[in-house]
């Protein structure tokens, strides 16, 4: 086993393209860390660049305490799983597992007894002898770890491995990976655009975009303290609500965040959550509440809740999700920066406009019709605030 740490590492193309501006981060020895993020993000380029399978275009990567910029593949001491398998058809099972130690010229029988004990692990005993056209999507995969593990390799690196399933496999696939690589303890890079995956496998996740890691952190974390607008809208499902708004502060310590024609009282107490609120001017500024954030209240004063219709409701039996269209304008992550351009002037116009699409999770369930009254109270301690780049307020 071996840490894997990347320092300021670029990738630029013949054509000037640069996927990865510069990558700074540590794996430790023995953990499980996903990268996540949307396509073309540079997750695949960067476990291609650790795999070999990509040329370094600047800085270092390190492999345990060994800089690998310019070694082979084979000399790296990883392994990879690919999303297609990547399986020889004319093999048997067991021959596909053993192949690589094979070519390294391991003893016959130290690759039996590996390929067995693999086997053993996996649940593939009884299907050693079979080609992989006979096999099942989900045993195809099984093979693919076990190559990977007979190996015994310093890392795995993992590409989209289980984006060929079915949702149910996925699911049994998912918690049978993330067992076997807390069992066998092994370094490991799972590469993935499915927040799912990525928030109930990884040790840490690291949410990538145009090829800069915008936060690592535990899952959790990740989901209770977003960095940036960005990982705010990106970790989540239902993702967060984001839209823009102007915050007010009296001399007293407590504020107001405006929602449409509403004003979202704010108490001392729950100002006070947030200590970089002080160097933040009142005015325009970005705001996140959370589907869970919203509570179904029919019998609450229409004077501390919000009176939406519901527009889309899902009932998925623990829960309801229900959609409104809400009086305020929507915020990504594109339009906050975008923003920031933009005088205070200007964009206290711009937050009083627009219409968006919000969705909250109402437990325990309830049941409702599309075009419902709905009467909601949110929770203002829960709210998510950012500044006018669309980083965090803490």
């Amino acid at each position: 086993m071996a840490s894997i740490t990347y320092q300021k590492m670029r990738k630029v193309y013949d054509d000037g393209t640069e996927a990865i501006p510069g990558m700074d981060l540590e794996v430790r020895d023995g953990e499980f860390m996903v990268f996540v993020g949307p396509s073309g993000c540079g997750k695949s380029t960067a476990l291609r660049m650790t795999a070999g399978l990509e040329d370094i275009s600047g800085g270092r990567l390190l492999i345990g305490d060994q800089v690998v910029n310019n070694k082979s593949p084979q000399e790296r001491d990883i392994a990879m799983v690919f999303q297609d398998y990547a399986l020889y058809p004319h093999m048997t099972v067991g021959q596909n597992m053993g192949f690589a130690l094979k070519m390294m010229r391991i003893p016959k029988a130290e690759i039996r007894k590996r390929v067995q004990e693999a086997a053993d692990r996996l649940s593939l005993t009884a299907l050693l002898d079979r080609k992989p056209k006979n096999l099942s999507g989900g045993q195809r995969q099984r093979v693919a770890m076990g190559r990977a593990i007979v190996r015994q390799p310093q890392a795995f690196l993992m590409d989209e491995p289980l984006s060929n399933l079915d949702a149910k496999l996925r699911v049994q696939m998912r918690a049978e990976i993330d067992a076997l690589q807390h069992q066998l303890g092994v370094t490991t890079l799972y590469v993935t655009h499915d927040q799912t995956e990525a928030m109930t496998m990884g040790d840490r996740v690291a949410v990538m975009k145009n090829g800069r890691i915008q936060q690592c952190a535990p899952p959790q974390e990740l989901y209770d303290e977003p960095a940036n607008v960005f990982v705010a809208g990106f970790i989540g499902s239902p993702k967060m609500n984001l839209f823009h708004s102007i915050l007010h502060r009296d001399d007293h310590g407590a504020g107001t965040l405006q929602f449409g024609p509403k004003e979202l009282a704010l108490s001392a107490e729950t100002i006070a959550r947030w200590p970089g609120l002080r160097t933040v001017p009142d005015g325009p500024i970005t705001v996140g509440l959370r589907p869970e954030s919203f509570r179904y209240t029919p019998d609450a004063d229409p004077d501390e809740s919000l009176d939406v219709e519901a527009s889309v409701v899902e009932m998925l039996g623990n829960e309801t999700l229900v959609h409104f269209v809400a009086p305020v304008e929507q915020a990504s992550d594109a339009d906050v920066r975008d923003r920031a351009q933009a005088s205070d002037e200007e964009e206290s116009i711009l937050a009083g406009a627009g219409q968006t699409i919000m969705v909250s999770r109402l437990v325990p369930p309830v049941r409702l019709g599309e075009g419902d009254a709905v009467r909601l109270t949110l929770d203002t301690t829960r709210l998510y605030l950012f500044d006018k780049q669309g980083d965090a307020i803490r």
